[in-house]
């Protein structure tokens, strides 16, 4: 097992003022034909054509049903059988399709599906030289994969594998913070956990998404978010550490590239007394993938509702999964600064 000299970090730094983070508001609503409980499956997932992935929440083992792709216009495009899946460990691949972990008699497996929801391939995963247990995976443009989770033994340490696209391991990784998130999952650190219970936070609500630039982007929800930019050939072009907006908590699964920014997704919580009046919402905030220069901190004016379907630069625009409560139908909301 390899450890690698970080090349660069960069720091986005928090902004000084609060007046200088923007104003989010509703610009439309996009609803589609699908029915909807409210409840979503974490994380979701968009491509650079701006399709949307989501798996809702229904009864059944392994959060059941099928992952959907919308069309930015709201449109089923395509269903993926997650029957067998691991929860909700899957990848959207540069290319088309996607990409989905399961195991089988202890051994891991990649399935691929095409951009229309037909199973191509299963891959089978080279058994890395200390095991762990899979959490997330992403796609490189040229096909290797990413995957990140937490060994079995010793102890709760993350670890991070690249693979070709036949399933041999090419390395396996220690990023410079796993031994940290190793102490704080001991002792309940409140820095990297929300609660002492959930000590292996950090990893399991760990992202990597494929990057339109050709990288992927593994990114740890711990204080201040730490970013690792890694290549194809397994190595870590840079790291992106972004400061934590005042009055929020840890990253959460919202996490986006394109066009060389990064948007990442954090959540101010209600008061005691649970008034919808008194929730202090969600905040965005957006830096240079490149550089790390955080480049803006938005604030949406109510609670739009669920997770973030999708970004897109220039100007900053965020699409929220949502529900149309009279009529139950999942619906994409788009978030403008006023």
């Amino acid at each position: 097992m390899n450890r690698f000299v970080t090349v660069a970090i960069l720091w986005a730094t928090a902004m000084p003022s609060t007046a200088q983070t923007k104003l989010l508001m509703v610009k439309d609503h996009v609803s589609s034909s699908v029915t909807s409980n409210g409840s979503f499956a974490l994380p979701t997932a968009c491509d650079e054509q701006r399709h949307s992935y989501v798996k809702l929440v229904k009864p059944g083992p392994g959060m059941a049903g099928p992952l959907l792709r919308l069309s930015s216009k709201g449109v089923l495009e395509a269903e993926f059988d997650t029957a067998g899946a691991m929860v909700n460990i899957y990848a959207v691949r540069p290319g088309g399709g996607v990409a989905m972990l399961h195991k089988d008699a202890g051994i891991t497996l990649v399935d691929n599906f095409s951009p229309d929801g037909k199973h191509e391939a299963a891959v089978r995963l080279e058994r890395p030289p200390i095991a762990f247990f899979p959490m997330q995976i992403a796609v490189f443009r040229s096909g290797e994969m990413l995957i990140a989770g937490l060994q079995y033994h010793p102890g709760y340490k993350a670890s991070t594998a690249i693979y070709d696209a036949t399933g041999h391991l090419l390395k396996q990784l220690v990023l410079d913070r796993d031994e940290e998130i190793e102490r704080a999952i001991e002792v309940g650190d409140v820095r990297y956990t929300r609660a002492p219970r959930e000590g292996n936070q950090p990893v399991s609500r760990s992202v990597a998404i494929s990057g339109d630039d050709g990288l992927v982007y593994l990114m740890r929800p711990t204080s201040p978010a730490t970013i690792y930019v890694i290549s194809a050939a397994a190595e870590v072009v840079r790291k992106i550490v972004v400061r934590t907006p005042t009055d929020t908590g840890l990253p959460d699964f919202g996490l986006r590239v394109a066009k060389n920014r990064v948007a990442l997704e954090f959540h101010r919580s209600c008061d005691s007394s649970f008034s919808l009046s008194t929730c202090r919402g969600t905040v965005y905030t957006v830096v240079d993938a490149t550089t790390g220069e955080r480049l803006a901190d938005y604030e949406a004016a109510a609670d739009p509702g669920g997770p973030i379907a999708c970004y897109a630069p220039d100007p900053d625009r965020f699409f929220i999964f949502s529900t149309q409560f009279d009529k139950r139908l999942l619906q994409i909301v788009e978030l403008a600064p006023r």
